[in-house]
């Protein structure tokens, strides 16, 4: 561990390190988003929003983050500031992909804002994207497909250039928390105390290849590579631990604990690793080789 950084009050629901920017951004459940200095690791400012953060990403220099009723688009290059109405409830989940917004609400629907540059609102509002009947938890992209898990229990493929449904993947048995594309695998963890691996038998199907079976449900991964290479997968159980497999083995390379569960992992530069637990409380970490 190479840092805590304290002082959100409620759960962090958000961290994004932008493109160029020496702030490291942290969203949470207080109301508030906090930029970190990334040479002191002190906070630099804090941004009172009046209403909890269900979600913070970050794109190139823009800032999104998800509040109930609204996403929150900043530039931090520009100063320019932007409301994007349109979510039901809370914005559980954002991401971005050739030059669009998603974003996973409470109402099961999934908004899609397609930017426009050169205009005075670059962000414009498409159809959404209809089908989950509970709320949006988790979004990824890879393979030129939107992946969205929600709390009924499914996780839905759409098509990127069409945005139409492709395929309902219903093999979890409680909410998938968070995917992850990794190379030409697509994981998903879930409250049902699994993670599975799925692969693309064809076009049009996808199905668990593996199966990883945990103690608790599972609510976040990450992965990055180690400085050999070797691929780790970070999860974070509602157990208040965080687990670090090697792929494909599944072989368990360490863990973390935490005073609180940790929500929200990600991954940044130079094996670096950030993570957000319940409390508040940030952790900054690095993941180094696998001592011969």
């Amino acid at each position: 561990m190479l840092a805590k950084l304290e002082g959100h009050g409620k759960a962090v629901s958000g961290i994004a390190l932008p493109l160029r920017s020496d702030k490291l951004f942290s969203g949470s459940r207080d109301g508030t988003v906090r930029l970190w200095d990334c040479n002191t690791v002190q906070c630099a400012s804090v941004i009172i929003l009046g209403a909890g953060v269900g979600s913070l990403i970050c794109e190139g220099p823009w800032v999104f983050t998800g509040l109930p009723n609204v996403v929150k688009a900043w530039n931090i290059e520009s100063s320019a500031e932007f409301s994007l109405d349109g979510p039901v409830g809370e914005v559980y989940s954002m991401v971005v992909v050739n030059e669009m917004l998603f974003a996973g609400a409470q109402d099961g629907n999934i908004l899609v804002w397609k930017g426009i540059p050169n205009t005075q609102n670059p962000f414009q509002l498409a159809t959404p994207l209809k089908g989950h009947a509970r709320p949006v938890t988790c979004l990824a992209v890879g393979r030129s497909r939107l992946y969205s898990g929600s709390m009924d229990n499914t996780i839905r493929v759409w098509e990127l250039d069409t945005l139409e449904p492709v395929m309902t993947l219903n093999d979890h048995t409680d909410a998938p928390m968070s995917l992850l594309c990794w190379d030409q695998f697509l994981l998903s963890c879930s409250l049902d105390h699994t993670i599975k691996v799925w692969f693309a038998t064809g076009r049009d199907n996808l199905e668990a290849a593996y199966t990883h079976k945990e103690d608790n449900g599972v609510l976040a991964l990450g992965g990055l590579n180690d400085p050999d290479g070797k691929p780790v997968l970070i999860c974070a159980c509602n157990d208040n631990a965080v687990h670090l497999y090697e792929l494909p083995s599944f072989m368990e390379r360490g863990r973390i604990f935490s005073k609180r569960e940790v929500r929200v992992i990600e991954i940044g530069p130079d094996n670096l690793f950030f993570t957000g637990d319940g409390a508040g409380m940030l952790g900054v970490w690095k993941l180094l080789a696998k001592p011969s």
